[in-house]
């Protein structure tokens, strides 16, 4: 579940001068959080965070709990078979539901995932399409917040195909009663020109809008600025206000960027501040914890395999808290 830093730097860097003087006039029109969503996040009770709640102890014990006990994103991928993500999705929001929260969704199995880095692996795309059917199936009759894939449109290596399965899967997804945002990258990978050209393409008129940040460590700050931008970009390009709504992960951006824009578990970074729902701003709908803190980014400085709970890295990050 990696994190990238490339793209037009110097670019973005002038387009977040520009919208450091532009101001408010810059955000969308308002509009209501759909009916059927609660204001309440849902913690996930099942999570890697608090299984290892269960033995940790001292500090490690603190850390852990703290993380497990703050809502976060239940990710699913191919490690979720076709034949059973569908009782798997519905047990989670069910779940939700009865906490009366709202559920936060990863889908993380586009063909290709990650480029063949650390991230590797996803389906074939008539298995992903079946997957993603089945999915869409445990969905209706909730409203989860549905994060659909990840890296999948910013990346060097995002093909037509890609593009094409992912407008798919927001078509079908936001059909069953999702609340879809699309990839949105982060504030220091694309122009948010670019960025909007390929929320475009990738069919943002089917979803609510996108999101920022994911797996990142960008200050919330300078995401908001961001996606302000690229809010703009949508507006220009046609793209009504419905479909121009943002959520920004905000899990480990406690103290920001590292040096380098580092990606790959990058030490001295923190907790960010506690996710909720936003009313009232326009076009942000949430910062949201949707990076899961504690799970690897994947074999780089001798942590484990991306997506695996580290004891050692939730600590720190806990330590370094916002």
């Amino acid at each position: 579940m990696a994190a990238r830093s490339r793209g037009a730097a110097a670019v973005v860097a002038l387009w977040l001068a520009i919208v450091a003087c532009a101001g408010p006039a810059l955000t969308p029109a308002a509009a209501a959080l759909p009916a059927r969503v609660s204001k309440q996040l849902y913690v996930d009770p099942d999570s890697q965070a608090a299984a290892a709640a269960r033995t940790a102890t001292g500090v490690t014990g603190r850390a852990v709990r703290y993380i497990a006990k703050t809502p976060q994103a239940r990710w699913v991928g191919d490690w979720n078979p076709i034949a059973s993500v569908r009782a798997q999705v519905r047990a989670y929001l069910r779940g939700a539901h009865r906490a009366g929260a709202t559920g936060v969704l990863v889908l993380y199995a586009i063909p290709g995932r990650d480029c063949g880095s650390y991230s590797a692996g996803g389906f074939a795309a008539s298995d992903y399409k079946r997957w993603v059917r089945q999915v869409a199936k445990a969905v209706r009759g909730y409203r989860p917040i549905v994060v659909v894939e990840p890296d999948a449109l910013m990346q060097d290596c995002a093909t037509a195909k890609t593009t094409r399965l992912v407008a798919w899967a927001a078509k079908t997804l936001s059909r069953a009663g999702a609340w879809v945002y699309l990839d949105g990258g982060h504030s220091q990978w694309r122009s948010p020109a670019d960025t909007a050209r390929r929320l475009r393409a990738a069919g943002i008129k089917h979803a609510r809008g996108f999101f920022t940040n994911v797996s990142n460590f960008n200050a919330t700050a300078r995401e908001r600025r961001y996606a302000r931008l690229v809010a703009r970009q949508l507006k220009a390009k046609g793209v009504t206000a419905a479909h121009r709504h943002a959520i920004i992960d905000v899990s480990r951006n406690g103290r920001g960027a590292a040096p380098g824009n580092q990606w790959c578990n990058p030490a001295g970074r923190g907790l960010g501040e506690r996710p909720r729902l936003v009313t009232g701003s326009g076009y942000l709908d949430a910062l949201l914890w949707i990076k899961a803190p504690g799970e690897s980014d994947g074999t780089c400085q001798g942590w484990p395999a991306a997506g695996t709970f580290s004891p050692a890295l939730a600590r720190g990050l806990y330590k370094n808290r916002r």
